[in-house]
């Protein structure tokens, strides 16, 4: 966890957001309910996910009711700025370029792309350590280009491509090969399967964010992101719905 939205210090402006929050009695989450396990619908309508979970959190430190409002990915910034949304949180990518207009929250998952082993594999400790073996990634993917690098970097490294990074992962799961590449996502989901996180090769930290001027508001979700992390309460989230424990 790390503070993206440091930017915000620079503004010591106040929007009050907070107080019509307490007002209004309800707290308006933006996020695109297509991105399970985050935000999803499930058989009985509902939205759910971690970031719902999340989002019920601040709510409930809040004392008010949560309202969640079912945006489309690209137009959650908008939805911010135009106060149709108190926060955002739907997988969302710290973006520097958007630190103009919006302040990110301290950072709560980290996407980026992993190297992973199966577990017990005591020889591949390091990305160095795929020198000579085969690593599998999703074809055309994030995975594929970080691939690339360690084939430049290494000697011997061989690509194994599959149309998904599910397909990558069952290749090491089943001795295909000896690594894979994915993203962090998929990574932890199939840890409970006998994956092993080696390290992460790129970072891609999902964090919510607030109207830059709603500092108050921001302080408070930064406030329940930080005792969520500190009592083991994200863990738990992040086991339910990564992991499915």
């Amino acid at each position: 966890m790390f503070i993206a939205g440091a930017f915000y210090l620079l503004f010591p402006r106040d929007d009050g957001t907070l107080a019509e929050i307490r007002q209004r009695g309800t707290l308006r989450i933006g996020l695109d309910a297509s991105f399970p396990p985050f935000e999803t619908f499930n058989g009985e309508g509902q939205i759910v996910g971690l970031d719902v979970d999340i989002a019920q959190a601040v709510a409930d430190d809040l004392g008010v009711e949560l309202e969640l409002v079912n945006i489309g990915f690209d137009g959650l910034y908008d939805a911010l700025l135009a106060r149709r949304a108190d926060l955002v949180i739907s997988g969302l990518p710290y973006d520097p370029r958007w630190t103009q207009d919006v302040a990110y929250t301290l950072t709560y998952f980290n996407a980026g792309q992993v190297l992973v082993t199966l577990q017990g594999e005591a020889t591949i400790q390091q990305a160095d350590d795929v020198a000579g073996r085969t690593v599998a990634v999703e074809w055309g993917s994030q995975a594929d280009m970080e691939g690339r690098h360690l084939e430049e970097a290494l000697e011997s490294v061989t690509l194994q491509r599959y149309p998904s990074a599910a397909e990558a992962i069952e290749a090491v799961l089943t001795n295909q090969v000896d690594a894979a590449i994915v993203d962090g996502v998929s990574a932890v989901g199939a840890l409970p399967q006998g994956l092993h996180m080696v390290t992460y090769l790129t970072d891609e930290w999902y964090a919510a964010a607030v109207h830059i001027d709603s500092r108050e508001l921001l302080e408070v979700v930064n406030q329940t992101l930080i005792r969520l992390e500190e009592s083991g309460e994200m863990a738990t989230m992040q086991a339910k719905w990564l992991r499915g424990e």
